[in-house]
């Protein structure tokens, strides 16, 4: 065993710049996994396998090259061949089948992913003879840190633990090659050290551990001055940000973002300022939200596309023709109704989907056309219309969708039983990262233990972040501490947006079992202010709040929520965000029409008849009848009932008539110069006015709180309430 030993460490310093030139080159591989669609998960454990396996054959001494070369190749092969009958990508052969007769065809089966391996295979040869000299050792090592420093400033990826291994690698490195040097310059220096390995060699590595240990447990301060970096952000409106040690982005307060539709969630939070820029006009039969992607892996600070995604298949589109549908809505019990959407761009921005509501049915035309339908690909699992921006053709300006909406049947979801049938085909939206806290778990059962199925279970959920979390565009980032971003919000931080929301609903179902994923889009937008403005004069109870019309959609709309899966029924969408409401879908069947329209359409064509002559007589039994059900009701005393239900009327009258003052007292206001903003509540819009002219605070309030009872609360509005806001609303005008 000790001759076998000493065999083998008797070119100590090539074995140690292997081992530490393979360790390098595993960090580039780790750059390149954390990249966004660049490497699958096979090719990089194929590459880093490869890496493992060149490593232990090279550091065998006494080895002809050529022998080595051969027997590094066929690991390579080896290698390549158990990876992907591992995955399941290619079926099972033995490694004789490779030296058969259909050895070729079998090669065949390993590409892409041979092609990997053997160049990483080159790499790494390559990267050992460039390494024999010191100024090659610092060339690489000053080119890494600088393409890795570089990445990691301008992306969301954190790239620091791997510059840090590097600088590591890169430092030993040197001081081998300096031995090196050592002993072909001076072999009798050489010698002298050799026989007394542990005076130099234990300095040198508790030197190196101490600098890289110190400089990793270094403070995280914020920078003192602005770097060019962060002025580009900031010059683009993106918040200017920095990576913890911990993995968690810190967005810096001196810097918001303005709000709008994000390209990269791998790192969620922060905060925003709201930009009221259009976006585009959506002219629709129905309210909804406008959805644009969804991702499904997330990875404790964000979102990313998952292995399927990548891989997930595409289709060509055709003018006016159905789109195909997601494999695992088959047979599904949902009922829909279709929903047509007129999309009119108000910007000359480019985004990689069309925006349209669950689910897109078909594309009818763009810019007026039916040709130019190359440029769009679908994807059925994940419902997106994509825009490839490889095609060389414009984004559009106008398109027209055919959507099917989901009606939502809780009774029927009521009954999906806890246990999904096909969890291997729903596992990417079950994946949890392996370092969510417990806690968030513990919660997630918690709320949802009074509940016997995953649609109740939801809804819980969804109640829970609604009521508890006050939505904010600037939470208190300094109040996080943890290295997650659901468990930084609902034990932490504790406020947030939309993006806060719904990643923790998603994380939350699925450490019960529910399969759920993240969307993200725009929210439905407003209608004209002409349009709103008539309809606030009138009941609320009279009033759809998804009647359809021409919504114009800004950044401020861009909005995330859930989209859950139901065995049977397929995706149904959940809003967990405080202060916004999903769309509903309406049944517009004619048997729902016929409960609306059918009772008053009879009578009036009995009016309009005049009855047979045979028919007196039973219309005169009926007065009688009539006649006497009205002496009975006067003498038990119907009558109050009756006075009851007019009372009640004349306080409904009352509600109106309060409310519409109100609305004259905004209009007043608006002409002496005191505008209600386009996203101000009338209490947001009152308060600044007080604020603005304090003589004003007492009227206001009072209308205000009249206003409020009339249009929210149940209870009655007294005729004294409606003269006391008409003298509110005189004295104001009269001061205006």
């Amino acid at each position: 065993m000790k001759k076998a030993f000493a065999f083998l460490i008797s070119d100590w310093q090539r074995c140690l710049m292997v081992m530490f030139a393979g360790i390098f080159l595993l960090q580039l591989v780790d750059w390149l996994a954390k990249e966004k669609n660049v490497w699958l998960p096979e090719t990089v454990l194929a590459v880093k396998f490869t890496i493992l396996a060149v490593f232990i054959i090279e550091i065998i001494p006494r080895l002809h090259w050529t022998l080595r070369g051969l027997l590094q190749l066929l690991s390579v092969m080896a290698v390549t061949h158990y990876v992907l009958e591992t995955k399941g990508i290619n079926p099972h052969l033995p490694l004789s089948a490779y030296f058969s007769s259909e050895w070729l065809d079998n090669l065949v089966q390993l590409t892409p992913y041979l092609w990997f391996a053997l160049g990483t295979w080159v790499v790494y040869l390559v990267t050992l003879w460039w390494i024999e000299a010191k100024w090659r050792i610092y060339t690489l090592l000053v080119a890494s840190i600088l393409a890795i420093a570089i990445r990691d400033s301008f992306s969301t990826i954190f790239l620091w633990p791997e510059a840090a291994v590097i600088l590591f690698c890169g430092l030993f490195m040197l001081i081998i090659c300096h031995f090196r040097q050592l002993k072909r310059k001076d072999p009798s220096a050489y010698d002298y050290l050799s026989e007394y390995p542990g005076s130099i060699a234990l300095p040198v590595i508790l030197l190196v551990s101490f600098t890289v240990l110190i400089g990793s447990l270094m403070p995280e301060i914020n920078p003192l001055l602005t770097d060019p970096y962060t002025a580009w952000r900031n010059m683009r409106g993106q918040p200017a940000s920095f990576t913890t040690g911990k993995g968690i982005e810190v967005v810096m307060q001196t810097g918001d973002s303005s709000s709008g539709y994000s390209r990269n969630d791998q790192s969620l939070g922060g905060g925003f300022s709201y930009d009221y820029t259009p976006v585009m006009t959506v002219e629709t039969d129905h309210r909804s939200y406008w959805r644009g992607e969804t991702r499904s892996q997330y990875n404790g600070k964000g979102w990313e596309a998952s292995d399927a995604e990548k891989r997930a298949a595409v289709q060509g589109v055709r003018a006016d023709t159905a789109l195909p549908g997601d494999p695992k809505q088959a047979g599904s019990q949902l009922k829909t109704i279709e929903l047509k959407q007129l999309v009119t761009l108000q910007t000359d921005q480019v985004y990689p989907v069309l925006f349209g509501s669950l689910s897109i049915l078909k594309l009818q035309d763009v810019d007026g056309s039916k040709n130019g339908m190359d440029r769009f690909l679908w994807t059925a699992a994940n419902g997106e219309l994509r825009f490839n921006e490889q095609s060389k053709q414009p984004y559009p300006k106008t398109y027209t969708l055919i959507s099917e909406m989901p009606i939502v049947d809780e009774e029927g979801l009521r009954k999906v039983p806890m246990d999904t049938p096909n969890r291997n085909e729903l596992s990417e939206y079950l994946q949890l990262p392996e370092r969510l806290p417990e806690r968030v778990k513990t919660l997630a059962a918690e709320i949802t233990k009074d509940a016997d199925n995953p649609y109740d279970k939801a809804k819980k959920i969804e109640e829970y972040l609604r009521y508890t979390y006050p939505y904010t565009n600037k939470p208190d980032l300094s109040k996080g501490r943890s290295r997650d971003f659901v468990d930084r919000f609902l034990f932490e931080i504790k406020e947030g947006y939309c993006d806060y929301y719904s990643t923790s609903m998603a994380i939350m179902l699925r450490s019960l079992g529910i399969p759920a994923r993240w969307v993200k889009g725009y929210a439905s937008g407003m209608l004209p202010p002409d349009q709103t403005d008539m309809m606030s004069g009138y009941d609320p109870g009279m009033i759809d709040p998804d009647a359809g019309g021409v919504y114009t959609v800004r950044n401020s709309d861009a909005h995330s929520w859930v989209e859950v899966y139901f065995s049977g029924w397929g995706w149904i969408p959940f809003e967990p965000t405080s202060g916004f409401v999903m769309p509903r879908a309406v049944p517009t069947s004619s048997e729902a029409l016929d409960l609306s329209t059918l009772p008053a359409l009879p009578a009036a064509e009995e009016v309009s008849m005049m009855p047979d002559t045979g028919h007196f007589v039973s219309y005169g039994i009926i007065a009688v009848v009539i006649a006497a059900l009205l002496y009975i009701g006067l003498r038990f005393e119907w009558l109050q009932l009756l006075q009851e239900k007019l009372k009640q009327r004349r306080a409904l009258l009352l509600k109106q008539k309060v409310i519409v003052e109100c609305e004259k007292l905004l209009r007043i206001c608006r002409r002496k110069g005191y505008n209600r903003m386009e996203h101000e509540t009338m209490r947001e819009a009152m308060q600044r006015w007080s604020k603005q002219s304090k003589w004003m605070k007492n009227d206001l309030e009072y209308v205000l709180s009249t206003f409020e009872k009339a249009k929210y609360s149940k209870a009655e509005v007294t005729e004294q309430d409606w003269q006391n806001t008409v003298k509110s609303v005189q004295h104001l005008r009269s001061q205006l």
